[in-house]
């Protein structure tokens, strides 16, 4: 298997942000059956388009303009009113942007289909499906988060989604539909801000370390209930536990970020019995100081950067109802 890394393509393009969408063009590109024109060598596509762009054996200003042509045609004004043409490549490079640099991204009152939810997402990536929760009908990317007085919400907890995969998701993209009253609030936090406040010491110990992410772990309330190892055997089995760096760089900023949640991650590999490490780790990226608290309306949209913040629902509002429908979006 070829060594690449990101420092030996970063010189050959503007920015990180052009490094990401040149490399995922030319990895669709070879997807698709477009010849290498490097040696596969057991690498995954992803792997051999940085080698190419490293090896500058491909034309980056043609992927770029390849890429942002598929995503004016992709991307569309997401409000349904609406029927004027929008250039709309140059929104979509400044949200990208935006997403990275300051990690949570808040819209107001839009209301959109679900056709046009899902369209705005998939410019970002692929979609994922969640292996626990409802889906919209016609839309299994569109996951429905619902709860009221029969079906309270059993999370409660600080996380970033779906660590428990191989490969977690970018972000996510979450409407508000049907919002209590009072209460119902998202908060949100920081993991880069986080890790800049760490000592110089703990920043070179952490290096070192792995952590366990585990979908039994973080749907262990679920499980527990009458017949829920049944319901979720599919899930169980598909999604085993997964080792991640404790430390991981955002591919786009460049940035540091402390990678565990308390919802599912369950140990640090080699930690203490009482795992004096990773409750160290959440009492420091629970501060204050990192968080914002967004109050939803009805057909607010909230998108966020799943490589570089927490978020948690408050579940202050039951009996009240409350229905959101979210997209994850593939790294």
């Amino acid at each position: 298997m070829a060594r690449v890394t990101v420092e030996d393509c970063i010189d050959k393009v503007e920015s990180p942000y052009e490094l990401v969408l040149v490399a995922k063009e030319r990895t669709t590109q070879l997807n698709a059956g477009v010849e290498p024109t490097v040696s596969i060598d057991n690498d995954k596509n992803t792997v051999i388009s940085l080698r190419e762009i490293a090896n500058e054996n491909i034309k980056v200003p043609e992927l770029i303009e390849s890429a942002i042509y598929k995503l004016r045609k992709h991307v569309e004004q997401i409000d349904d009113t609406s029927s004027e043409d929008e250039e709309v490549g140059d929104d979509f490079e400044s949200l990208y942007k935006a997403l990275s640099e300051y990690e949570v991204l808040f819209f107001r009152d839009q209301k959109i289909s679900f056709d046009n939810h899902r369209r705005f997402a998939s410019a970002f990536g692929s979609m994922q499906t969640h292996p626990a929760y409802p889906t919209v009908e016609g839309f299994p990317e569109i996951t429905i988060l619902e709860n009221d007085k029969e079906n309270p919400s059993k999370i409660e907890e600080w996380h970033t989604d779906m660590t428990f995969k191989k490969n977690p998701p970018l972000g996510s993209i979450l409407i508000g539909k049907i919002i209590p009253e009072t209460g119902g609030d998202t908060m949100f936090s920081s993991l880069s801000k986080a890790y800049d406040d760490l000592s110089q010491e703990w920043k070179e110990k952490l290096e070192e370390m792995n952590a366990i992410h585990s979908f039994e772990f973080g749907f262990k309330e679920s499980l527990e209930e009458e017949g829920g190892r049944e319901r979720l055997a599919d899930a169980l089995k598909e999604n085993p536990p997964v080792s991640h760096p404790v430390i991981k760089q955002h591919p786009v900023t460049g940035r540091k970020v402390i990678y565990v949640n308390r919802l599912f991650t369950s140990h640090i590999e080699g930690d203490d019995a009482e795992g004096s490490i990773l409750n160290f780790l959440f009492d420091h990226i629970h501060q204050e100081k990192y968080q914002y608290r967004f109050s939803w309306e009805n057909n607010s949209i909230a998108f966020w950067d799943n490589r570089s913040v927490l978020h948690k629902p408050v579940n202050d509002y039951w009996p009240q109802i409350r229905r959101m429908e979210r997209i994850t979006i593939e790294s």
